[in-house]
């Protein structure tokens, strides 16, 4: 009865996996479907799952076909690398399952011709065994016929038959493959080179989060802050679990298991290498390129000079939270097989690192003729009110900042008290009697202390007020442009709740023809008003109603209690 219990309560917690999918025994014939819909360089061999270049007939009597294949999920890999300069065909079997050797069969009967074909086979029991009756039947028609295996899993030590497994380093072996081809060579020279790539490479990776298989439930194999070194592209075991490091110190991890494992990859300092920076399929563009960032420094470090290097996904374990490293020694013959020009789709941007890193530009810095320095006069009755307006502002920040408590995140009072203490502490270097130059001090003043949205939506207005009065427009039109400059840059609307709803009252008051006490009055009046408004901008929108229901906008009282304090100085 526990026995029971126990499976039931198992059953309960299993969650099959989410997946952009519909039937997940129709995904992989759903895929191929997909591929050739929108991709014109690939075309669909009868029924199966095989996928060649669209112009493979009038290649086969005249170059080696190159075919590899395997199980699908790890896509792009392998059609995605179907096309002029790589794969002639990829075989595609189910998710993690190796393709059948008849659908193998079928793909060497429809694309290889006289000059013969090469199979470049992942070092996984069934792919070998599958390919391998292929080959055997196709030779035995008369196709001259040869397999390289790649084994370029550097993770585990190598024990029994099975050898190393293959992993994203086919990746260089279908692209040396193929520039040989595409190069007219014999199948045993495009053999041979094939051969070349897969001796002078190995591969290492990490996987934070195993891969979820289309309808099977979830796994919590990885919990918590676990990693797994070494874990395989259909989720088997790895060299060992341990708690995640930084990224530098995996990427180290995975570079010495390439590096320093006898007999293994062997790599003469001074040696130029090349590098692909694999998404097993989950990792973001940001860890992809923090990894690439590491796998530079370190190879440097090691006195190895990283000239070429491929970042994204290339052999993918469908949705797995996980990088690859793959490294392959260059000689003179392989880079030119990378550098050679390919239309496979997925073989993305070969950078070139031979060069070094474009150096930094220089700080920017605005021309000098745009910097306002003022004119140093003074106008005391203007400063007078500056300093009754900023004292006045910061003397009410416990009430602000209650009423911010209420409705927002609380620093209201704070930042117009930082602000106001600013301004106040430099209004002694303003040119008063030059408003152009005073507006922009403000400006300054209050960039270089409140921060934050209040901040940026003052600093805007500023700036624009002291455009519209280099215009001739006065304070009165200046005030009113930055009103304006306010509503366009911050989105804002009136009745939303937030500083416009004191400043608008205030602008149309000026226009008016209204003196200062005016427009304090009015920007006074439409702040209180803010209390039976319903917020619509700022933090307060998340907070509800309720909570803030007779309480004003603390940032429109700000407004008033400024234009106040000012009315009261002049």
């Amino acid at each position: 009865a526990a026995m029971a219990i126990e499976q039931t309560t198992r059953r309960k917690k299993m969650v099959v996996a989410k997946k952009f999918l519909n039937k997940a025994e129709e995904a992989v014939e759903e895929m191929v479907q997909g591929a050739v819909m929108f991709e014109r360089g690939l075309t669909r061999i009868a029924d199966l799952h095989v996928l060649a270049r669209s112009d493979y007939a009038s290649k086969s009597s005249s170059h080696v076909a190159i075919i590899s294949g395997g199980g699908s999920g790890h896509e792009p890999a392998h059609a995605g690398f179907v096309g002029d300069g790589m794969l002639t065909a990829a075989v595609l079997g189910g998710v993690f399952a190796s393709p059948s050797a008849s659908a193998v069969l079928s793909a060497i009967l429809a694309v290889a011709g006289k000059p013969g074909c090469l199979l470049i086979v992942k070092n996984y029991t069934g792919d070998r065994l599958n390919f391998g009756i292929a080959l055997e039947k196709a030779k035995a028609a008369g196709i001259p016929c040869e397999m390289v295996i790649v084994g370029d899993d550097c993770a585990l030590e190598e024990k029994g038959v099975t050898g190393r497994r293959g992993i994203a380093g086919t990746i260089f072996v279908h692209k040396t493959a193929g520039a040989a081809a595409a190069a007219g060579k014999s199948l045993a020279e495009v053999s041979a080179a094939a051969r070349a790539a897969v001796a002078a490479t190995g591969s290492m990776g990490i996987a934070m989060s195993p891969c979820n298989l289309p309808g099977a439930s979830t796994t919590d194999r990885l919990s918590g802050s676990q990693i797994e070194i070494g874990m395989g592209i259909h989720g088997e075991p790895g060299a060992k679990t341990q708690e995640i490091v930084a990224c530098d110190a995996m990427v180290e991890t995975m570079i010495a298991a390439i590096l320093d494992k006898p007999g293994y990859l062997k790599v003469p300092k001074g040696s130029e290498v090349g590098v692909l920076i694999n998404n097993l399929g989950a990792a973001s563009t940001m860890e992809m390129t923090v990894v690439a960032r590491a796998s530079i420094k370190i190879l440097e470090a090691r006195g190895l000079k990283p000239s070429r290097m491929l970042v994204g996904p290339y052999c993918t374990a469908l949705d797995m939270l996980g990088v690859s490293i793959s490294i392959i020694a260059l000689d003179a013959s392989l880079t030119a097989a990378l550098d050679a020009p390919t239309k496979a789709p997925s073989w993305g941007n070969l950078y070139n690192l031979s060069t070094p890193p474009n150096p930094a530009g220089p700080m920017p810095a605005m021309p000098a003729e745009s910097i306002v320095t003022g004119n140093g006069s003074k106008d005391d009755k203007i400063a007078a009110m500056i300093a009754k307006g900023t004292a006045a502002l910061a003397a009410k920040e416990p009430e602000l900042t209650d009423w911010d408590k209420i409705a927002g995140d609380g620093d209201c009072g704070y930042t117009m008290k930082r602000g106001a203490e600013k301004v106040l502490a430099d209004l002694p270097k303003y040119s008063t009697g030059d408003g152009f130059a005073l507006l922009h001090a403000l400006a300054d003043s209050v960039s270089a202390s409140m921060g934050g949205t209040s901040g940026a939506l003052l600093e805007i207005a500023l700036r624009a007020a002291a455009g519209a009065y280099k215009e001739g427009k006065g304070y009165g039109g200046a005030l009113a442009a930055g009103v304006d400059a306010m509503m366009f840059y911050g989105n804002g609307q009136p009745g939303m709740r937030t500083m416009l709803d004191a400043l608008l009252p205030m602008k149309e008051a000026i226009l008016a023809g209204g003196d200062i006490k005016a427009a304090a009055a009015a920007a006074t009046k439409g702040a209180e008003a803010t209390k039976t408004m319903l917020a619509l901008a700022g933090r307060a929108n998340y907070v509800n109603e309720e909570a803030y229901k007779g309480v004003p906008d603390p940032g429109a009282m700000a407004v008033a209690y400024f234009f106040t304090g000012l009315a009261e100085g002049a």
